[in-house]
């Protein structure tokens, strides 16, 4: 059973987005006392696995799981066929959800069902799409999070203009139009972007600039509110910083920078780039 998560990049308060996927002929059965079929027996081995992952521990769960990325969302097999999942994602996955896949990564598995979920997702992410479908789905669906998940707080530098998440579909939206720089990790998709002339030049380091803000901001002011002087200097300090304004200052600077790039993309009508 191939074992998939998104993304690469956990702090202490993310969850693991996983999509369990099965491979092999779906008539074959179990050899247990009570013989099941293949989809009964993956996804109540499926549960199994979740409920592992999530199991309560003296400080709370161990992870917190999130399966909504797998075909159908909440409607679908928590374990589906890895045909299934393939088929869903050529017919009928929405443009968010090939955004999603750009950061799939396969965990676990025997080699020859990772090989098998690779090429599904390599050949996934290489089909040929409708620039201006891109330019209309993506663009619509950052309204809607903006609209439905504003920021927390002054220092929520995920979901503010400029932040975590308009660098992300920043990066995304040129991955899924041009076919190009894909790999789980942002950092390095970033970087590949920036050689190409698709992102400006600093657009890597400021989005790590903000994930490292992030991390640090989680531990020591959760709430999005600006800490007191005591953790403005450490934050300041652990991100390389003189001080605390110089540290909103390169924060600010850092948002600009990919609210531009973004928004370069939401607006423009020609390919990124030109």
């Amino acid at each position: 059973m191939p074992l998939g998560d998104w993304g690469e990049a956990l702090t202490h308060a993310s969850d693991l987005d996983l999509v369990l996927l099965f491979t092999g002929e779906h008539g074959v059965e179990s050899d247990g006392r009570r013989p099941l079929g293949a989809t009964q027996y993956f996804n109540r081995l499926g549960q199994r696995v979740v409920a592992a992952l999530s199991v309560p521990t003296a400080t709370g769960a161990l992870y917190e799981v999130d399966t909504r990325l797998r075909p159908s969302g909440t409607q679908g097999l928590l374990c589906a066929s890895l045909d299934s999942f393939a088929k869903y994602q050529r017919e009928d996955a929405w443009t968010w959800e090939h955004m999603a896949l750009t950061r799939a990564r396969v965990v676990y598995g025997s080699e020859d069902a990772r090989a098998a979920v690779e090429a599904v997702i390599a050949d996934i992410l290489n089909i040929e799409r409708d620039p201006q479908k891109l330019r209309k789905d993506i663009p619509e669906m950052r309204a809607e999070m903006a609209e439905h998940k504003p920021p927390k707080g002054p220092l929520d530098v995920k979901l503010c203009p400029g932040g975590l998440v308009d660098a992300e579909f920043a990066i995304h939206a040129r991955q899924l139009e041009l076919r190009t720089a894909f790999t789980p990790r942002l950092d390095e998709a970033a970087k590949a972007l920036t050689t190409a002339g698709l992102l400006p030049t600093g657009f890597a380091e400021a989005q790590a600039l903000l994930s490292r803000l992030l991390v640090m901001l989680r531990l020591v002011a959760p709430d999005d509110q600006e800490p007191g002087e005591a953790a403005q200097a450490l934050v300041a300090k652990a991100l390389g910083q003189a001080d605390w304004t110089a540290l909103m200052a390169a924060v600010a600077d850092a948002k600009k920078l990919i609210k531009d790039a973004w928004d370069s993309y939401a607006t423009s009508k020609q390919e990124p780039g030109k």
